[in-house]
Parts: structure tokens; sequence; C-alpha cells
């Protein structure tokens, strides 16, 4: 016969690693789209988070290739004169069947010719394409011109 104060660690120890087993079968379980609002939130991140630190190899990934080469050309133009002095992802949307996405991040940010810091909000419009996520419209919203964002001109 086993102790009785023996049962009862070992039926804890059971318990937990049921639960645990549990727990893990859920995450394994996610939705493609549960996935994809989780690379969303991981891609927009970092894709903001290169625009403010200058790792345009993290970024050009998230354009198409004409807009990868418009923002290398300029970035190139503007040389070391833009300062990005902060960024952050305000608010992030995504659409009911998660193939489009709304991201919104700010940027304090200073010409370093001016010395004026200024604040910029940019929209960003993301969409699932190919099994990954590309900015496929940006715009300012408020805030001065930014100069890594085009303006579209107004006729």
């Amino acid at each position: 016969m086993i102790p009785h104060r023996a049962v009862a660690p070992a039926l804890l120890v059971v318990v937990a690693l049921a639960g645990a087993l549990a727990l893990g079968a859920g995450a394994a379980c996610m939705t493609p789209s549960q996935n994809r609002v989780d690379s969303l939130n991981r891609t927009a991140r970092e894709f903001n988070d290169g625009l403010r630190w200058g790792r345009d190899d993290q970024v050009v990934g998230c354009l198409s290739a004409d807009d990868a080469r418009a923002l290398r050309a300029r970035r190139a133009d503007l040389g070391d004169d833009l300062v990005i002095a902060d960024q952050e992802v305000k608010s992030i949307q995504v659409g009911p069947n998660a193939d489009k996405a709304t991201v919104v991040a700010e940027f304090s940010w200073f010409s370093q010719r001016r010395n004026v810091v200024q604040k910029t909000t940019v929209e960003e419009t993301w969409t699932w394409r190919e099994n990954h996520w590309l900015v496929t419209e940006q715009r300012r919203i408020a805030g001065a011109h930014f100069p890594l964002v085009p303006e579209r001109a107004v006729h």
C-alpha cells in the first residue's frame, strides 16, 4: 500500500503536467488570422523601429520594389541631416479577414540644420500578400511634413 503522504505530491505533479500540456496545446491551435495578427504586430513595430534607426534592410522588405527605391533615394538626399529622436506605434487595427490593417505611428524628429524638434503622425496601410505583410500606403495624418513619407500632390 502507498502511504497517503506520497500520493498527494504525485497527484499534484500529474495535475500540473496536465495543465501545462493543455496550455501548450491551446497555443499551438492558433488560427491563421491570429498568426497574421501576431506577425503584423511584430513586423509593424520592427518596420517603424527600422525607420527610426536607419535600418533600411529591415524596412525595405515591407515595401514594394518602387517604394523601397524611393525610400533609399530620400535617405540618400537627406544624408545625415535627419535625426529621428523617437518613434512609437500608437495603434494597430486589423481588418475582419486579417488581410488588411492600419497602423498609426508617431515620429519625433529634427533636421540638424534647424535643430527644431518636429512631431509627425503617419498612417500606414498594410496588406497581407504572398505570406507576408507589405506597407501599401503611407500618409501623414498630423504634424509636420516627415521627409521619409512621400506627400501626395494636391491638384
